[in-house]
């Protein structure tokens, strides 16, 4: 049997969509899905590019990639971010998904990966990339509601929707609020989507990812029936020093929360406590139950368990190197890689259930139960 690769273009598309949809698991409705698609592949600002795999006018497999900009020991370089690999299970054993991924590894710009399948994570030594340090994941759950659908969700995707049986308004903890500003006259703005939150780069060693304008403008457009983004930039005496970026999830239960991107231009402890006390503050102002985050850097750590954050296990991180670039030592990385953020569990756990109540709707303009 022949196959051709190709890059996704004008003409592929119907067959790349048929594909997407096993590779996503879609089981929402077509409106939704063609708003998903649009947003995540046609109108994104990365030029990352996607492999694919065909067979008489079939796609059979398919490897995409965001290029993003990263800092490596203070440098600015673009980092290429694996993402969406798949082929259809008939096709696994002719290693179609590594013919794909080598091509893209042939691509200039070094890459990183981070979590992935049980698939993924076994495969990426056999390629000889280099294992990097773990990014932590967390989890703060303040609503019993839910952490019980979440678990369910996690572990008997049919059976979220039972978490609705726990009344919504008992709570398991409030985020720990911090200080207000450690140093200096503090105040947190509301970003707006096109206005520009500027900050001086951050001064870690190894590798740091970066939240430049055109993804935060990007992210902004996401669906509403997905997510809706909030982002707060922080002044201390007018002087921007640090920078959040969340999602408010519709879930079964009710609103789960993300926060995709921590950013301190300011490496005081008590700066990196306050951004992340005072967004998780609020996203629990705006209705969420739960609050994922992850996060790899030693000053991250200890602010989101001072806020009440658990660890709930690690992400294995891979690099794939470069000559003239070396492998970071270490990484300050979180859910800002490739489409990691994208909750498509909660998403696909709304559209299984049979029984939607009110939690399916989507978010208000304030990003809050309406």
């Amino acid at each position: 049997m022949a196959f051709r690769l190709t890059q996704l273009n004008e003409t592929n598309r119907p067959a790349f969509e048929a594909l997407l949809e096993h590779a996503w698991g879609q089981n929402w409705g077509p409106d939704l899905a063609r708003a998903l698609i649009r947003w995540r592949y046609y109108d994104r600002p990365s030029g990352g590019g996607t492999w694919l795999a065909s067979s008489g006018g079939q796609c059979v497999a398919m490897l995409d990639s965001f290029v993003r900009p990263y800092l490596l020991d203070g440098r600015r370089i673009l980092v290429r971010e694996g993402s969406d690999w798949y082929c259809l299970p008939k096709y696994r054993p002719l290693g179609l998904g590594v013919r794909l991924m080598r091509e893209m590894m042939a691509c200039p710009e070094p890459m990183i990966s981070i979590g992935g399948s049980d698939a993924t994570v076994a495969m990426l030594p056999r390629l000889r990339w280099t294992r990097l340090p773990d990014v932590q994941k967390y989890v703060l759950p303040i609503k019993a509601r839910s952490l019980a659908g979440t678990l369910l969700r996690n572990r008997w995707p049919a059976g979220e929707g039972w978490a609705r049986a726990i009344p919504g308004f008992i709570p398991l903890r409030r985020p720990r609020r911090s200080a207000a500003a450690p140093i200096g006259v503090g105040r947190v703005a509301e970003w707006r989507p096109g206005t520009p939150a500027v900050l001086p780069a951050p001064q870690h060693r190894g590798l740091v990812q970066l939240l430049d304008q055109v993804d935060q403008d990007w992210r902004a457009r996401m669906p509403p029936g997905v997510a809706q983004q909030l982002g707060l930039v922080f002044f201390l005496d007018d002087t921007p020093v640090g920078f959040s970026l969340s999602q408010i999830e519709p879930a079964i239960t009710g609103f789960d929360g993300c926060i995709v991107h921590l950013e301190a231009a300011h490496q005081a402890q008590a700066v990196v406590d306050w951004v992340v006390a005072e967004t998780a503050s609020r996203l629990a102002a705006r209705g969420v139950g739960i609050i994922r985050c992850s996060a790899s850097s030693p000053e991250k750590g200890v602010a989101l368990r001072k806020v009440g954050f658990v660890a709930t296990g690690a992400l294995p991180s891979y690099w794939w190197p470069k000559t003239g670039v070396p492998t970071p030592s270490g990484t300050d990385a979180g859910y800002l890689r490739a489409d990691d953020a994208i909750p498509f569990p909660a998403l696909r756990g709304r559209h299984m259930a049979t029984s939607w109540g009110g939690s399916h709707r989507v978010l208000s303009s304030t990003g809050a139960a309406p």
